[in-house]
């Protein structure tokens, strides 16, 4: 990991823009004075304000997501699929098995699926709901910041692109830039690919940038009290507006959370691995998902039993284990054992996406009713709650270096 070398700041003019039809990202466009090696900063200059040394440049905060596909076509889609799935830290198999299963069996059906799924999601004027979402926190936590700090949104896979990004930010002087992989708890195949994404992108900048990483931040205080209040709005006092709460976490294989135990002894060796947090599980998926639940039910006041966790979107019931209980199965035994009013909050999405509205707010609904609900109700994700905004800059700044916040 690549630190942030502590320099001094001064202020800088500012201007704003945002186009979500353009897929472009959030960011502020920023000049520095007096920047000789700069392009285009001469009116700065004119201004007659105290100027920088040219070796003191701007400080970035790049939001990094998963990605969305550009539109509805299946075209599209497809190349989103494409690249997402095509990730190896995504789907780990075999390069010539994965090839094979990749071009024959998933991404000539798949895109036609998804694409419909998408379209019950999808805001006619605005686009891909996490891409909104994201751009909206952004200019949130632009706005927060002020001047000093360059924010943008990136994404793993198609527009706006990581690499793209980083590229926009270096042109606007940005010399050190802080990371934040937008996933709470940490797995492989969303922060570790994001990561990756990042240093890859960095390597390709001529002048590469000075990087620093947030790490997972699934039991910070900030990010716990912003996710409890949006849940309390709409389950009241102690969940007593609803028979029960399910806390769906988004789900990986279990040989992905295997790997992340170096002991070898802990992760499906003993009973309750993910009970708590220690040496060999720190970096566990699943051990992280039960910490931020259950840090959520205290801060809520929810009284065992009133509350379950579950691990949702696993590809197919074929191939490899996920790690369990799966929320599909989970609402359709709450409903069966006499649940009929649930609330379902996915706290390991930051932003509302297609997993949250689409698969919990749609499909979800319509099984839990199915087996003998009567009612679902999805929590809005973080997205760009105001509470939410201050809390990642608390964030920021109990993960970065003193000198930068």
């Amino acid at each position: 990991m690549a630190f942030v070398t502590p320099t001094p700041f001064t202020s800088r003019r500012v201007q704003t823009h945002r186009n979500v039809s353009s897929r472009r990202p959030v960011f502020a466009t920023a000049v520095e004075p007096n920047a000789p090696a700069a392009p285009g900063l001469q009116r700065q200059a004119e201004l007659g304000k105290e100027v920088s040394p040219p070796f003191i440049g701007r400080t970035g905060i790049l939001l990094v997501n998963i990605g969305t596909p550009a539109s509805l076509a299946v075209s599209d889609v497809r190349e989103y699929l494409r690249q997402f799935l095509g990730d190896s830290r995504v789907v780990d198999l075999n390069p010539i098995v994965k090839w094979f299963v990749l071009n024959l069996f998933i991404l000539p059906s798949r895109p036609k699926e998804s694409a419909e799924a998408y379209s019950s999601i999808w805001d006619e004027e605005r686009g891909s709901p996490l891409l909104y979402h994201s751009q909206d926190f952004a200019e949130k936590l632009q706005s927060l910041l002020g001047e000093k700090y360059d924010v943008a949104v990136g994404m793993q896979y198609c527009e706006p692109n990581v690499y793209t990004v980083m590229e926009d930010l270096r042109a606007r002087g940005v010399d050190r830039l802080i990371v934040v992989p937008m996933y709470p708890q940490y797995a492989s195949s969303a922060t570790g690919a994001a990561i990756e994404i990042v240093y890859k992108a960095a390597a390709k900048v001529y002048t590469t940038p000075y990087l620093h990483i947030v790490p997972a931040f699934y039991d910070h205080p900030a990010y716990i009290s912003s996710f409890s209040s949006i849940i309390k709005r709409k389950i009241g006092e102690r969940c007593e507006n609803y028979d029960h709460l399910l806390m769906s976490f988004h789900g990986v294989p279990q040989t992905h959370c295997e790997r992340t135990d170096e002991t070898g002894l802990l992760c499906n060796k003993q009973q309750n691995c993910c009970a708590q947090i220690v040496q060999a599980n720190r970096n566990c998926y699943r051990a992280q998902s039960f910490a931020t639940a259950r840090r959520i039910a205290e801060e809520l006041e929810i009284p065992e039993g009133k509350y379950s966790i579950a691990f949702q979107s696993r590809l197919s019931a074929a191939g490899p284990v996920w790690i369990q209980p799966y929320t599909d199965e989970e609402l359709v035994r709450l409903a069966k054992a006499g649940v009929k009013r649930i609330a379902v909050v996915v706290p390991s999405f930051t932003a509302d996406c297609l997993e949250t509205l689409e698969e919990i707010g749609i499909r979800g609904k319509e099984d839990f009713i199915e087996a003998g609900g009567e009612a679902l109700d999805l929590i809005p994700c973080l997205n760009s709650d105001e509470q939410w905004a201050k809390g990642m800059i608390q964030i920021l700044k109990d993960s970065c270096p003193m000198d930068t916040f």
